[in-house]
Order: structure tokens, then C-alpha cells, then sequence
């Protein structure tokens, strides 16, 4: 047995989510001792129900990830867990960090990166401001990191590369699924410039469950993230509120009064984010040796609503969406009714949630309680 599957048996029980697998990992010092835990020692950990102790111990696909990860080596990627030094310091230290990476490419450690996120639907001012930062950022030799999506994110690589710099695309999907189709040039040319990304294994589809929770990584990679184009409500806003909690700096570029995807940049800039003119505007905020990230917005900004990131001890029963949910699936349009928050809030609560292995998400975006 190599040391990656125990990581990857672990990851795979059912009830065992990212926090409670990160308890598990720093009670007996790696998966590995997991499985040979005694019944009684393991029940005895906040979190572990006695099906879920006798899940750990009565593994037995052990073929399977390994065939899995045979299949990982045959596409040329490979798996890296925490506990090897090539995995990003910056990562370990977020809210629910992947307890591994799939990765295609290399990554540097003590590389600065930053981040640039937007929407899909860039103007071509978007896209050439996106473009020419990107580029200048990797001219000054920062990792651009983003999301390999249409639009912004696909300007962010792109300015990068052509300015021969390092660039990381964080995939919400399998490595060896090319989406968008595309982006297919990209997808190749990044590996040998940076690395893809992914947290999900190999097939995984690009299901619209999987982005929010690959924003977290792509936050968590740099040490700030540029808004490029978004409106109030989208999956950047998800990134920002990341951002956040993971106590990275957030910038925007501002764009035309009347274009509707400026109103996200705009808004945070009126709630304290650094506004971007040039790469000097970002590089200011992250000198060499990237400074602690402080007080960014006014607490009475409505950024402020952001929703905390419980810790791996404490976590969140007071969540109001759980005193909702039960064992009878709710779909997401009654959860945001019955609890009067914005939609977008309950969302990232819900993602939030799935990461702690407290909620789970079945078809047509209905939820029950985990576990």
C-alpha cells in the first residue's frame, strides 16, 4: 500500500468531511493510524458515530484507489497530500483545507500568487484590462491563479502565459475533463507553465455543486484576489467572502458606470477594497514577503455579513440552516424563505456545511443533514 491511500480511503467513508477527516489526521498523526484505531478510540472522537467507526475500520477498496491512482500517473498528473512539502503552505492554513491535491504541472513553493477572478460574461474592456494586469503580474513574477472558466478567468492565463509567466487554473472538476471545451489549448499549455488543480478525482463532471467549493482553493492559493467584472450576486462574490475568512487582501478594478457587470468591483471598493489602476496598485499591498492581511473593510460595511468560517472544533451548530434541515430532503428556494437570508448567503452556508460533512446535497438542489 503507498502512503497516498490511506489519504484517499479516508476522504472516501461517508460522514467523514473535511473537518472531521482533519481531526482524525491530528489525533493519530496521519490516515494511516486511522485504520488500525481501536473501535472504542475512535467513538470516543467528537464527530465519529459508531457507523462511521465501523465504515473506517471495515475498508477494504483498496484496489480501487489504487487503480485510481494508476490512472492519475497515466494522464501525468499526481496526487500531493499535506504532509508533503510541495503542498501550498498558504492552503493549510485556510478554513476546511483539501486534505490533498490532484495536480498536473508543478508547484513552487514560497511562490507570491495572486488571484483574478470575474465573470463569464467579460466585455472586451474586462478581458484586456484582465489581460494586461495578468501579464504584468507574471512580468513581476507572480503566480496568476484562477479558475480556467470563459471569460475573465480565461484572460487571466492567458496574460500570463504570454508574458511567459507561472499560472495555476483550480479545476470543478476531474483533471482529465477539459472544461470548457474551449479552453482546450489552455488546458494543455498550462501544465507546463504552472499547474491545474483539482480536488475532485479523475471523471469527476463540472457540476455546478463543485465551483463554490473550488473557489475556496483558488483564494486560498494567493495572497489576495483581483475582481475583474462581476455583478453583486455570482460566483465571484462566493470567492470574495472566501477571500475573507482566509484573510487575503481584496482588490477590484473599476469598469464603466453603466455596464452592469461593473456593479461588483464598484461595490467593493465602496466597502474598502483596494481600487486597481495599474499592478503597482496591487503590488503595494504584497511586497516579497507578503504582509499580514488587516483590517480591510469598516465593520458596518455590508461586506461585514460575511458568513464566519466555523473552526474544526466548533462546528457552527448554532448555523440556523441547520435547525432546518432534517432527515426529508428541502429544496434551496424553501431554505431561503424560511430563513430570510439572501440567497447567495445560504448558499455559501450550504457549501460551507457540505465541506464540514454536516449537510448533504442530493438532485435538484435539495439538502439534508449529513452524517
Amino acid at each position: 500500500m503507498t502512503d497516498k491511500l490511506p489519504w484517499l480511503g479516508l476522504r472516501s467513508i461517508p460522514g467523514v468531511g473535511l473537518v472531521l477527516m482533519q481531526r482524525l489526521i491530528q489525533r493519530y498523526g496521519g490516515p494511516a493510524a486511522v485504520f488500525q484505531a481501536a473501535f472504542r478510540d475512535l467513538v470516543a472522537i467528537k464527530g465519529i458515530s459508531p457507523a462511521i467507526a465501523q465504515a473506517i475500520l471495515g475498508f477494504r477498496d483498496w484496489d480501487k484507489l489504487e487503480a485510481q491512482l494508476a490512472r492519475l500517473t497515466a494522464c501525468g498528473a499526481e496526487m500531493v497530500t499535506q504532509d508533503d512539502p510541495r503542498f501550498p503552505a498558504r492552503l493549510k492554513e485556510i478554513p476546511y483545507p483539501p486534505p490533498f491535491l490532484f495536480i498536473k504541472g508543478t508547484l513552487e513553493a514560497g511562490h507570491l500568487a495572486v488571484a483574478m477572478v470575474g465573470t463569464r460574461g467579460a466585455s472586451y474592456y474586462g478581458l484586456k484590462a484582465c489581460r494586461r494586469l495578468a501579464g504584468a503580474l507574471a512580468a513581476r513574477g507572480v503566480t496568476v491563479v484562477s479558475g480556467l472558466a470563459r471569460g475573465i478567468d480565461t484572460a487571466a492565463h492567458q496574460g500570463a502565459l504570454e508574458m511567459g509567466g507561472r499560472t495555476l487554473a483550480v479545476l470543478g472538476c476531474g483533471l482529465d475533463v477539459i472544461y470548457p471545451p474551449e479552453n482546450r489549448k489552455l488546458y494543455q499549455e498550462i501544465p507546463e507553465h504552472g499547474a491545474l488543480v483539482s480536488e475532485f478525482p479523475l471523471g469527476a463532471p463540472p457540476e455546478a455543486r463543485n465551483f463554490p467549493i473550488r473557489n475556496r482553493i483558488i483564494s486560498g492559493l494567493a495572497a489576495g484576489v483581483v475582481v475583474v467584472e462581476a455583478g453583486t450576486t455570482s460566483g465571484t462574490a462566493i470567492t470574495v467572502r472566501y477571500a475573507l475568512d482566509q484573510g487575503r487582501e481584496v482588490f477590484a478594478v473599476p469598469g464603466p458606470i453603466d455596464s452592469p457587470t461593473s456593479t461588483g468591483p464598484h461595490r467593493l471598493i465602496q466597502e474598502g477594497a483596494k481600487l486597481v489602476q495599474d499592478v503597482e496598485d496591487i503590488l503595494q499591498e504584497l511586497p516579497g514577503a507578503v504582509k499580514g492581511p488587516g483590517p480591510l473593510f469598516s465593520p458596518a460595511a455590508p461586506v461585514s455579513r460575511v458568513v464566519e468560517a466555523p473552526s474544526a472544533d466548533r462546528p457552527a451548530p448554532e448555523d440556523p440552516l441547520l435547525s432546518r434541515l432534517g432527515s426529508e430532503p428541502m429544496q434551496l428556494e424553501e431554505l431561503v424563505r424560511i430563513s430570510r437570508l439572501p440567497a447567495q448567503d445560504v448558499m455559501t452556508r450550504l457549501t460551507l456545511l457540505e465541506l464540514q460533512g454536516l449537510v448533504k446535497e442530493l438532485p435538484g438542489k435539495c439538502y439534508v443533514l449529513g452524517g
